[in-house]
């Protein structure tokens, strides 16, 4: 995914230059040291203490392990611990090499204590299990580094008879590590904004539940979820849900990768009559959406600002609209695509086939051929331009076929006296559940599955 490789780029180059730069810094830091200002004021440490300065260096090595621990146990912050170990290991040999320390390790452990109370003060640690991040750890060790890079450069260019020549240069080095190694320190992976569309009825509602139930059960890390995704789901459990007149925005996060964690979110919006036409010529407009009046414009300026802030789309494809592909809403996700385009916005999409069982008797072994049942629905819906079209640049393998496991069973609204339709029909389909309420699906995992993995 290209976003993903531009995030692995950026971070690369944080670490490149603040790596480029710690060499100049620890020789701008150990002149320090040598100033005649630092020879006064660490003798007058001396004489109200002569372990002083090394209580100070242990001291501040255990406020940098306490940092340390905090920011591996944030998912997000392994790599900057990492980082943060190699140069803890770097700072100590020097000190070892430079200087003449008295290891306290009562101080050690002091230090320790204060960079893990002060690390997790506004997380606090009955919330480790639960989210887990350090985010004022990190924030921690780059404003003390930054304070001590800046109390370096004043020491040499503060001290009697100093040579100002270096200032600049210094100055320079000064400025750029203290906001680079800042960047780096706070940086966390950002992942993909999905957004799934489709007409009315077509299922994207139920496939963005669908997606929730594989990530809850691959996961062990919380997501995050609307409350209307929650009622949505609870719903489920009981039978298909019961549309609304009221806009529903449902949306989940999760976790992706180890080493670089990053959120992703998934986000759909049932909306009440024929928003999916009106998307394209709202992609570009620039109203301040707070001042629309119109409340039906505004619910459309919103979900077509969405579809551009998007990483991925997800176009929805009705298998009980078929072949009335002009029912399908094909020519509005074109429409989009074209719009993105020409506001320089070339997003990823993904074609999702909602109700496929429809064709699952022509294809006795769906179950045991998952890519095979993919190819033969695949070389259904292409026949039909629209669909060749939105397929082109993009390989089979994001073309999605996937379905709820239903029974037949008897419509309790069913009136006879009355014409049968397609809402009062003898018979209609319902979910199967398990013992436990949940629901079985077919392809969601493939989909998930190679979602994730891209990300």
């Amino acid at each position: 995914m290209k976003k993903l490789h531009e995030e692995y780029a950026k971070f690369s180059v944080l670490f490149i230059i603040v790596a480029g730069l710690t060499y100049y810094l620890m020789d701008m830091i150990a002149r320090s040291w040598n100033t005649e200002l630092m020879k006064g004021i660490s003798s007058a440490i001396r004489l109200i203490d002569p372990s002083g300065i090394s209580l100070f260096i242990t001291f501040m090595i255990g406020f940098y392990l306490g940092s340390l621990v905090l920011l591996f146990l944030d998912r997000k912050k392994r790599i900057q611990a990492i980082i943060l170990s190699v140069g803890i290991v770097v700072l100590i040999v020097y000190m070892i090499r430079n200087f003449t320390v008295g290891w306290n390790l009562v101080y050690v452990a002091l230090g320790t204590l204060i960079g893990l109370y002060l690390g997790s003060k506004d997380v606090g640690w009955r919330n480790i299990n639960t989210k887990g991040e350090f985010r004022r750890a990190a924030s921690n060790v780059s404003k003390f580094s930054v304070i001590y890079s800046v109390a370096s450069l004043v020491t040499i260019y503060s001290s009697p008879g100093a040579d100002n020549s270096g200032f600049i240069r210094d100055s320079l080095v000064v400025l750029t590590f203290s906001f680079f190694f800042s960047l780096l320190m706070d940086y966390e992976l950002k992942g993909p904004k999905i957004v799934i569309l489709g007409p009315e009825k077509s299922g994207k509602t139920l496939f963005l539940a669908g997606c929730y139930k594989r990530v809850v059960d691959v996961t062990e890390i919380p997501t995050d979820r609307s409350n209307d995704l929650i009622d949505l789901m609870t719903e489920l459990y009981k039978g298909w849900p019961t549309r609304t007149k009221d806009i529903k925005e449902y949306r989940f996060t999760y976790e992706v990768g180890k080493l670089f964690p990053r959120e992703t979110v998934l986000s759909t919006s049932d909306y009440p009559g024929i928003y999916l036409k009106d998307i394209a010529q709202y992609i570009g407009n620039k109203e301040n959406i707070d001042k629309i009046e119109d409340l039906a414009k505004r619910s459309r300026v919103k979900v077509a600002r969405q579809v551009a802030g998007a990483d991925i789309l997800i176009f929805i494809i009705d298998t009980e609209r078929y072949p009335r592909f002009e029912e399908m809403g094909i020519d509005h996700y074109l429409k989009i695509v074209t719009e993105l385009r020409g506001n320089g916005k070339n997003i990823e999409h993904y074609v999702v086939v909602t109700k496929s069982d429809l064709f699952k008797e022509e294809y006795p072994n769906y179950e045991g051929d998952y890519e095979g049942f993919k190819k033969f629905i695949e070389d259904k819906f292409v026949e039909n331009i629209f669909v060749r079209e939105l397929l082109i640049g993009e390989s089979g393998r994001k073309f999605y076929p996937v379905f709820y496991y239903t029974k037949r069973t008897e419509n309790p609204k069913y009136n006879p006296l009355i014409p049968i339709t397609k809402d009062n029909e003898q018979y209609t389909s319902v979910p199967i559940h398990d013992n436990y309420g949940n629901v079985y699906v077919y392809g969601f995992d493939k989909f998930m599955n190679q979602l994730m993995q891209n990300e």
